[in-house]
């Protein structure tokens, strides 16, 4: 306990004849009595003066202190990589089928049949290069491709948190909350299930916001007047480009923002460390297999309205399963088109194209909207730049709205996240090791090689090793240049090109065991021509757990 200021007996009475009369107290009835020597206030050293001014409400309100950068990077970078890391771990185990596509012609590569899936055949049935050939690189080091592709997909897609921490960060410096385009990213299952999953999809992600980063930071160094130095966003698009045929797109949009310094000797050289490679990888797509164009491109698309009523489905089934946080984001986006902004205007025109874009292609057939992946990291960073705005304002109730929002956001992502690893491995896993996996096995167990045709190509014909005859037109040209949509180009002249390639193997997906009720057009087609029934027998019947069946046919005579 502390020590009286002074003794009692030390301090002058007002009546004393020792005191001054100044030193009374000034006889005002509004001054408060000093406390007595008794008072806790008195006795304690961290008592404010007895005339000090009552606290300022106001102070109640004032944002709280800021994190450190320590804290910043621990908070918005490392822990969503870790976040994003077990993801990945969670659904390690499951490969998507479209993915032995790609593994295939990479190993063939490898193995000096160059880059084709059936040796001899210069089909274009692809369409990330890059990926192909960083496959085809792993394979020839004696990796395991599947195993190559895993890695790298994870290491993408951990290294495509950086670039989004610090586009977060431009777009508003960090102060009193982390990054959360960063934590809408990792908890993104288009990010965490596709880094396993084989396909380019985290490659993609990674080449193009670092393209987008690198781009905004050589447009501020020459605002600065720094000199010109090589801007390598344009080889970076570039990258992005032979990984995928959207890559124009991002750099088109970041170019028409940007459009007042269009002719100045850095965008001229950085169009220029763009347009060399793609030249290079076009004249190389033309001489090799004879085509302009990937033949993906034909075998996907032939009917509009289809395209269009799928395209549509599969943005408002995302809608659905992206939740609250897609609210903010769909808001964050029209707010970025008003306000003069050009850097979120860039990342809205980005957003906004390529989900047009996955409109007019109508989606795709792969679980959990994997074509909208590139689109997610821009809208993120609108969804951070505005969350992160109104965490910033002095008002309690702004602050307060945000963190309750922010938090049904965390759970509903969590949620969802935690649902489709469970569905992935509980559904999608367990159908194709029961249908594609066990047909593969049949197969190399039960037959000799030649021509199979089917629709589901993947880890059929990369297990087998067989030729394939693909009903869906992805490695026949012949079948992706006739009229109809993806899947359904099965009308005149249809059944000619497919019995043409004398296969000796049919797959026909049928809904019972019997196989005489094939479900699919393509199955359809073939099952009921003539020529089908006189020269191919039932083999095998595999009954899939669901009741339906992969009926697996062979020609009666051989060659």
């Amino acid at each position: 306990m502390s020590a009286p200021l002074a003794p009692p007996s030390s301090l002058p009475s007002p009546s004393s004849p020792d005191a001054n009369p100044d030193d009374a107290a000034p006889d005002d009835a509004g001054a408060p009595p000093a406390p007595s020597s008794s008072s806790p206030d008195a006795l304690s050293p961290d008592a404010p003066p007895p005339d000090a001014p009552p606290p300022d409400a106001s102070l109640l309100d004032a944002p709280p202190r800021a994190l450190s950068p320590r804290a910043h990077l621990l908070l918005g970078l490392l822990l969503p990589a870790l976040v994003v890391l077990i993801g990945a771990v969670r659904v390690w185990p499951f490969t998507i089928d479209d993915a032995y596509i790609s593994f295939r012609y990479a190993e063939n590569l490898a193995r000096g049949h160059g880059l084709v899936y059936n040796p001899g055949e210069r089909v274009e049935g692809y369409t990330n290069f890059l990926w192909t050939l960083l496959l085809a690189g792993a394979a020839f080091l004696g990796a395991p491709t599947a195993l190559a592709a895993k890695i790298l997909g994870t290491l993408s897609a951990l290294a495509a948190l950086v670039p989004t921490y610090f586009l977060s960060q431009r777009l508003r410096p960090f102060t009193n909350l982390p990054s959360i385009a960063t934590w809408l990213l990792a908890t993104s299952f288009l990010v965490t299930g596709y880094a396993v999953f084989g396909l380019e999809t985290p490659l993609f992600l990674l080449l193009t916001l670092t393209g987008v980063l690198l781009f905004l930071r050589e447009e501020d160094a020459a605002a600065a007047g720094a000199p010109t130095r090589f801007p390598a966003s344009g080889a970076v698009f570039a990258l992005a480009a032979l990984t995928r045929p959207e890559a124009p797109l991002f750099l088109g949009m970041m170019l028409l923002w940007h459009r007042d310094t269009l002719f100045t000797r850095r965008s001229v050289l950085r169009l220029l460390a763009f347009a060399l490679p793609v030249a290079a990888h076009l004249a190389f797509r033309k001489t090799y297999y004879g085509a302009w164009l990937p033949n993906t491109l034909a075998a996907k698309t032939g009917d509009f309205t289809q395209q269009l009523r799928g395209g549509s489905d599969y943005l408002r089934n995302y809608l659905t399963h992206a939740g609250p946080g897609v609210w903010l984001g769909i808001a964050s986006i029209a707010s970025a088109l008003v306000r003069p902004r050009r850097d979120a205007l860039a990342l809205a025109s980005i957003a906004i194209l390529f989900t047009i874009y996955v409109l007019l292609v109508g989606g795709d057939w792969m679980p959990f909207f994997r074509f909208l992946a590139p689109a997610e990291p821009f809208a993120f960073l609108l969804v951070d730049d505005a969350a992160r705005t109104l965490a910033d304002r002095h008002e309690r109730s702004a602050r307060l709205s945000i963190f309750t929002f922010l938090t049904v956001v965390a759970c509903w992502r969590l949620g969802t996240l935690s649902a489709a690893q469970s569905a992935i491995l509980r559904n999608d896993k367990t159908f194709w090791d029961d249908a594609a996996g066990r047909t593969a096995q049949w197969f190399v167990d039960n037959t000799e090689p030649g021509p199979i045709v089917i629709a589901d190509i993947g880890y059929v014909g990369y297990r087998t090793g067989y030729p394939v005859v693909d009903m869906l037109g992805l490695l026949l040209p012949e079948v992706s240049h006739l009229p109809g949509g993806y899947t359904r180009k099965t009308g005149a002249g249809y059944t000619d090109i497919i019995f043409g390639k004398n296969p000796r193997y049919f797959v026909i997906i049928a809904s019972a065991p019997d196989c005489k009720t094939p479900t699919v057009p393509s199955s359809r087609a073939t099952y009921n021509d003539p020529r089908f029934r006189k020269n191919y027998r039932l083999r095998h019947p595999l009954t899939l757990r669901g009741g339906t069946a992969w009926c697996i046919y062979e020609k009666t005579t051989w060659p």
